[in-house]
């Protein structure tokens, strides 16, 4: 993600599918924060590894070809050209504000870091996970979200500690609190020069959510259905039916979670006009009913 900071360059190859982040002055640490929707919130990638905080909303992430849903408190460690976009789920005219905190490093950085102190040895192996995209849960995503936010009024070199520390907690995560999303046969060179393409096409989804058809998300990415079922599915990692129903159940849980509205208006918001179509498909999503998510989620 990129950010217009004074001092912070950015820019596209020719192929608009690699953002070069240049860090503020001598600095190595590049640190920012935005809202959402953003220009600077889309599907790209870029050769920095990037920690990155939720801070609010809930939506889907995308981390090469793999999809997740995340909520406020989501923390994920990206590795370097592996393309990734979180697609929040909002109304009409909603913008949340603070949404994401971030920050980038070049991976040859910490590797030189390594060389100088042994200590750290074992950031390599965090590197080599961060090409799978890592997302933490419980504790360690707490502690790297609080490491994260503080990180944004500090002094340069109170920063380099902030990152030593993130890493660490990267390290030592419990297995029960650190997953990869992107599969290892995944290849990030599929990104090259995509991201018009999908960025167009997922612009298009999040807009007609209710209604949304396979020939109108091909034509906003002037491409025809069949070049683009293909082409979606190879790039993003998954079908393109597959991924707007992700995005439908996470409006769903969101409208089930947030509001008292009734679930069948839920239902046709959601754009499912079948009530067991739509309860067939949210069971597949969340192993649970429309009704049993609702009341899980007000007991917690």
């Amino acid at each position: 993600m990129m950010s217009s900071q004074p001092g912070s360059i950015s820019s596209r190859s020719d192929s608009g599918s690699l953002e070069v982040i240049v860090p503020d002055g001598e600095t190595a640490i590049r640190w920012a924060s935005h809202g959402y929707p953003s220009s600077l919130a889309k599907w790209h990638y870029h050769p920095q590894i990037e920690i990155h905080l939720i801070r609010e909303g809930s939506g889907q992430f995308m981390a090469g070809d793999g999809l997740m849903p995340f909520e406020a408190g989501h923390v994920a460690l990206i590795g370097s050209n592996l393309p990734h976009n979180w697609i929040s789920d909002i109304r009409p005219g909603e913008r949340l504000t603070h949404r994401d905190i971030l920050c980038h490093v070049r991976p040859q950085t910490i590797r030189l870091l390594s060389s100088a102190f042994p200590e750290t040895a074992g950031f390599e192996q965090v590197l080599r996970r961060a090409l799978h995209a890592v997302v933490l849960s419980g504790e360690s995503a707490h502690q790297v979200a609080d490491l994260l936010v503080a990180m944004g009024d500090h002094e340069e070199s109170r920063r380099v500690a902030d990152l030593v520390a993130m890493l660490a907690v990267f390290e030592h995560a419990p297995e029960a609190e650190s997953r990869t999303l992107v599969t290892p046969e995944y290849n990030p060179m599929v990104a090259v020069g995509a991201e018009d393409g999908i960025n167009a096409a997922i612009s298009y989804i999040s807009d007609h959510l209710d209604e949304v058809s396979l020939q109108d998300a091909a034509e906003a990415a002037a491409m025809s259905a069949s070049t683009f079922s293909r082409f979606f599915k190879r790039v993003a990692g998954i079908g393109f039916a597959d991924f707007v129903r992700s995005l439908r159940i996470g409006r769903a849980c969101r409208l089930l979670s947030c509001t008292d509205m009734p679930i069948a208006r839920i239902q046709r918001m959601s754009g499912y006009a079948n009530a067991s179509n739509f309860n067939r498909r949210f069971l597949e999503e969340t192993s649970l009913t429309p009704s049993a998510y609702r009341k899980n989620h007000s007991a917690r």
